[in-house]
């Protein structure tokens, strides 16, 4: 539980097993299966409301009729 709960990138069973030193990969599978179910049931519970402060943001827009060249990527990106 807490190899999944504390990375952001998370771990996968493959992973978890050999850290764990175990010889069958199924009941690994399967122990993170039942944890990322629960943590997804337990992320749908808690939504945000009210008022939310961002610092960064970046959010793709659609841009019609445009003819795509080379464009800068990442902050100075006119398409982000």
């Amino acid at each position: 539980m807490f190899l999944l709960s504390t990375t952001k990138k998370g771990f996968s069973s493959k992973e978890i097993q050999r850290q764990l030193g175990l010889k069958r990969y199924e009941p690994v599978w399967a122990m993170v299966h039942k944890l990322r179910k629960a943590m997804g049931e337990r992320d749908d519970r808690y939504t945000l409301e009210g008022m939310i402060e961002m610092d960064e943001g970046y959010f793709a827009i659609e841009a019609s009729g445009l003819v795509h060249k080379a464009q800068k990527a990442g902050r100075g990106s006119k398409t982000k």
